[in-house]
């Protein structure tokens, strides 16, 4: 008889506990993500990473079918983002939290143009109708633009040591800068936007830009640059000036046409 009674007392506990489970699992089925929260974005909009994971703005992801890591391989694979992190944020938030790509250059391999960073990666443009006000890059060997490739020869990585050079002493050095060509195997020579002066830097076959004197050198000219612009910028625009050269120490040769 006692049996009997926990019988009875047992099945409808069963019975309750598992409609509980039954409604929880359908409560659960029915969570949705509706907002996506992106962060870390400077130059793609919202709209561009959202595409690049296969998500439209106004959707709605149900949780079952909600996959984190597919998401993020999705959004890394966009040429222009170097890292990304994707997270929920309960009840309805996804959290997408992007590092961008800075291009500090436009490299030209000849037959098209990609964007290179500080660290010497290149990667085409996604959206040709954003326009990037960067110098650019001529002369460049094609093993650079190889995929896979992650050891830039050296020419590259004295270009853009240059173009960081720039940088760090000031924006309107930087902005003067139109190209950056690396053809010639006895100097750099720098074209300014002024009326397209070519500038002629050091350069050496038996050297490389990793050498801490070497950085020197370079950074020294650089500056020798700055104070040449600054100075004389005026008479840059107005005169023919045949180039400039900046290598020797602590002085700046000028020939006129």
């Amino acid at each position: 008889m006692k049996k009997i009674k926990r019988i009875l007392i047992l099945v409808p506990l069963v019975i309750i506990v598992a409609v509980l489970i039954i409604y929880a699992n359908k409560w659960r089925n029915n969570v949705y993500y509706t907002d996506f929260k992106i962060k870390g974005n400077y130059t793609l909009t919202k709209e561009e990473i959202l595409s690049a994971a296969n998500i439209k703005s106004d959707s709605a992801v149900n949780i079952d079918d909600l996959n984190i890591t597919f998401i993020q391989d999705r959004i890394s694979r966009h040429p222009e983002i170097k890292k990304v992190f994707v997270s929920k944020n309960p009840p309805s938030e996804i959290i997408i939290d992007i590092v961008e790509k800075t291009p500090v250059a436009i490299v030209n391999s000849g037959s098209e143009l990609n964007l290179v960073d500080a660290e010497y990666e290149i990667f085409p443009f996604k959206n040709f109708e954003k326009l990037y006000d960067l110098p650019v890059i001529n002369g460049i060997k094609q093993e650079n633009f190889q995929p896979g490739v992650k050891e830039k020869d050296d020419d590259l990585k004295l270009a853009v040591f240059i173009v960081l050079n720039t940088i760090s002493k000031g924006k309107y050095l930087y902005n003067q800068i139109s190209e950056i060509n690396m053809a010639d195997s006895e100097k750099v020579i720098i074209y300014l936007n002024d009326n397209s002066l070519p500038l002629y830097l050091q350069r050496y076959k038996d050297r490389q830009i990793s050498e801490p004197e070497y950085q020197k050198e370079i950074s020294e000219s650089i500056t020798i640059l700055k104070n040449f612009i600054e100075k004389m910028h005026s008479e840059i625009k107005d005169k023919n000036y045949a180039y400039v050269d900046l290598r020797f120490s602590n002085q700046v040769v000028v020939k006129t046409k």
